[in-house]
Parts: structure tokens; C-alpha cells; sequence
């Protein structure tokens, strides 16, 4: 019987594997620390929420429904990213910044896309489009990531 078990070469030998695997971190995507949004005392982090789960406003979620539908690209692109990290030709931060970017670009991708449900004509009129996440811009601009060692 074959072995299943492919021999990779990794740089710097098992214990440089060890040292790369024991570094663990995280990376957040969404609206990190933005401030005040520029329509009043809300944060950019508040207005986002607000639409998020339709507190106030017809829910429109950008980010759980982005999350969800980019869950097998995002697996994939962690596979990837790991075997890189695992043979020693990718540090652990620049890995998670590049989970970060995929997710912060999908995330602000999903707030073009929406477009349901719709603004009321009212709205649409004050704020001279029919965009529902999209006003001044500043909460999509707002997207970013942070990686967490």
C-alpha cells in the first residue's frame, strides 16, 4: 500500500515548524475603530450595526451574510495560506493580513452589491441615490482589518 503521507520540505527544520506553529493570532475584518460617522453623533461603527441587524432601518447585513458567503473561498484561501506558513515561506502576520484583505474587500463589495431592500423614494430623493448602504461612502471606506498576535 502507498503512503497517503506527502515528504515536504520545510526551511529551517521541525523546530522553526514548531516556532511558526505555536505563534497563534487572529485577524478581524469589518469596522474597526472608524469614529463618529459624519451624519451625527452615531459612530461609523453604530450606523453599520444599525443596518447590520435593522435596528431602526431595514436589516441589511453586509458582513454575517458576507461571512457566510465566502466561507468555502475563505477555507480554501487558509489551506493555502497554512501549507505557506507550514513550509516556512510566509510568516503567520502575513497570512492573517491577507485573510484580512480578502474579508475587508468581500465585506466592502457586499455594500455595493445590496440593493434590497430598497430606500424609499423619500430617501433615495434626500440623498440623490438609490444605493441603501451607501450615502457618503464612509462606512464602506470604513472596512479595514486588524491582525491580532
Amino acid at each position: 500500500m502507498a503512503s497517503q503521507f506527502k515528504r515536504v520540505k520545510v526551511k529551517g527544520g521541525i523546530e522553526a515548524l514548531r516556532k511558526r506553529v505555536e505563534t497563534p493570532g487572529t485577524v478581524d475584518a469589518g469596522i474597526i475603530d472608524a469614529g463618529k460617522h459624519k451624519s451625527g453623533d452615531d459612530t461609523v461603527a453604530e450606523i453599520g450595526y444599525k443596518h447590520e441587524f435593522g435596528i431602526g432601518v431595514p436589516e441589511r447585513s453586509f458582513m454575517r451574510s458576507t461571512v457566510h458567503a465566502k466561507k468555502k473561498a475563505t477555507i480554501s484561501l487558509q489551506k493555502k495560506l497554512l501549507i505557506q506558513i507550514i513550509r516556512g515561506t510566509m510568516k503567520v502576520e502575513a497570512g492573517l493580513g491577507l485573510l484580512g484583505e480578502f474579508m475587508s474587500d468581500a465585506i466592502r463589495r457586499k455594500i455595493v452589491a445590496i440593493n434590497t431592500p430598497a430606500n424609499s423614494p423619500q430617501t433615495i430623493k434626500a440623498k440623490g441615490s438609490s444605493n441603501p448602504l451607501i450615502d457618503t461612502g464612509q462606512m464602506k471606506n470604513s472596512i479595514t482589518y486588524e491582525v491580532n498576535r
